[in-house]
């Protein structure tokens, strides 16, 4: 019976060659761990959330989908929740300050509407995965993060029934109107903007933004505030 022959030993060129090529290896791997950042894990998580939803999603598709592996992916984050946190806190850190700011200013309530709706349509439109995840996947936050994200969606929410409540005071909105309701009916129409809208679509995002406007003015405004419209 033939035996094997036993392999002979790489020569030290080979051996030097073989060395290279892990280290070229593996300073591939470390080059695209330095440049993955959380922000790129974020916005591709939320992408893929969005499309399949958190649950069916697993860190192997997000590392796939980035061009790495797992173990490079666990450099940056902990684990899958973590990415979920990290979305919610992208959003609502996009949103609340500049809308605070608005409440805030010396302008009349007519525009600070305005700015508000225009404000939360551009967040919904330009964070459009991250936002949809965030008023979906809710049920898998837990513990005292699910509490603060709750907190803060309802501050969020009364800056807007806060302008409503100003407008109706000063005579700009009708009275009458739950300003809860009707911040419910402006943040609703903005959200399904995510799951339709289209930068190549037929209206741009500032056009979509005035027929809201218009919408919303046209059911709020007392004729006394749309009197100097209506004879410019």
């Amino acid at each position: 019976m033939k035996q094997d022959q036993p392999k002979a030993p790489l020569s030290t060129d080979d051996q030097s060659s073989s060395r290279r090529g892990k280290k070229r290896a593996g300073a591939g791997e470390e080059l695209k761990r330095t440049r993955l950042t959380q922000k790129v894990i974020v916005e591709t998580a939320a992408g893929l959330f969005a499309e399949r939803g958190f649950g069916a999603t697993s860190l192997n598709d997000i590392a796939d989908a980035l061009g790495v592996t797992k173990v490079a992916l666990y450099y940056h984050i902990k684990n899958k929740e973590e990415i979920l946190r990290l979305i919610y806190l992208t959003v609502l850190n996009m949103a609340e300050e500049p809308l605070r700011r608005i409440v805030e200013s010396e302008l009349d309530p007519r525009e600070k509407l305005r700015q508000a709706v225009m404000h939360h349509i551009s967040i919904t439109v330009n964070a459009s995965p991250a936002v949809t995840v965030f008023y979906r996947e809710q049920a898998h936050l837990t513990g005292p993060f699910a509490r603060e994200i709750v907190l803060r969606e309802k501050a969020y929410q009364r800056y807007f029934e806060q302008i409503i409540q100003e407008g109706i005071a000063r005579q700009t909105f009708k009275a009458g109107f739950d300003s809860q309701v009707i911040t419910f009916g402006v943040l609703g129409m903005c959200y399904w903007l995510s799951h339709w809208y289209k930068p190549t679509g037929r209206y741009s995002q500032q056009q979509i933004a005035d027929m809201f406007i218009d919408m919303v003015e046209g059911g709020l405004l007392t004729p006394a505030a749309l009197a100097p419209f209506a004879q410019t």
